[in-house]
């Protein structure tokens, strides 16, 4: 338990926001292991202050407050065979769950420490992309000023092929009418002479149309049931005789 809030005393040297009285020494804790329990007491008086700050731990990574050295001073703990969490769980569950942080947050400042050079090869890299983005947006202004001036030339261009378009559909619609009407003309001709005899066949027709009315509906009404023998006979021998003697 008391090596696990060693190593704890020695990630937060030189950490001052984290309310904590680490004793320290030319940027070193102060003082030994067998001794540093008076310390570890104070860390832990308020658990819950104890885990927020553990929590936060990353956040100071992230923001390059962690002297290397904090870490360095824990690398002979961590490599100890008998520092797990596996073993320091038949002590005290306490420890073995901050005996778990101290080897994963080790890893992630190996990896922040590591990744140092290449975030600021990224940054370098956002100040290149910052310097093309501003000349690709000039660029694109001057593009989209040039393509306004030609949307406006194109549509004027558009506008007067449309117009033409229209004119020569119109032409093609008035030959086509001429021609469709010239056609209704010669076949008004021709027909002139059928139409005539249709009008006074239409004319002969109307003397004889009430009584193929009447013919026709008394066929409808009474005849239907029959076969066509007595239909003849029916139709002959009695309505059209009834009707012109009527």
């Amino acid at each position: 338990m008391r090596i696990c809030f060693f190593a704890v005393q020695n990630l937060y040297v030189g950490v001052t926001d984290a309310g904590y009285d680490i004793p320290q020494k030319n940027g070193k804790l102060a003082i030994k292991q067998e001794d540093s329990w008076k310390v570890s007491k104070n860390l832990m008086k308020d658990p819950l202050k104890f885990m927020e700050n553990l929590n936060d731990y990353k956040r100071i990574i992230d923001e390059m407050r962690v002297p290397p050295q904090n870490f360095a001073a824990i690398q002979g703990i961590l490599n100890d065979p008998e520092f797990t969490p596996e073993n320091l769980k038949t002590k005290a569950e306490a420890a073995a769950g901050v005996c778990n942080w101290i080897k994963n947050i080790n890893l992630y400042f190996d990896v922040v420490v590591n990744t140092e050079p290449k975030r600021q090869a990224v940054e370098k890299a956002k100040v290149d992309l910052a310097e093309a983005t501003e000349t690709k947006e000039t660029m694109q202004a001057l593009v989209a000023e040039l393509q306004a001036k030609l949307d406006v030339l194109m549509k004027t261009y558009q506008e007067a092929m449309d117009k033409k378009q229209r004119a020569e559909d119109e032409a093609l619609r008035c030959e086509t009418r001429l021609s469709r009407a010239n056609r209704l003309v010669s076949a008004l001709g021709s027909e002139k002479g059928r139409w005539g005899d249709a009008i006074n066949q239409f004319t002969e027709d109307q003397k004889v149309v009430h009584g193929d009315v009447l013919l026709a509906s008394s066929f409808v009404s009474y005849v239907g049931p029959f076969n066509k023998a007595f239909r003849d006979m029916i139709i002959n021998d009695n309505f059209i005789k009834f009707f012109q003697q009527n």
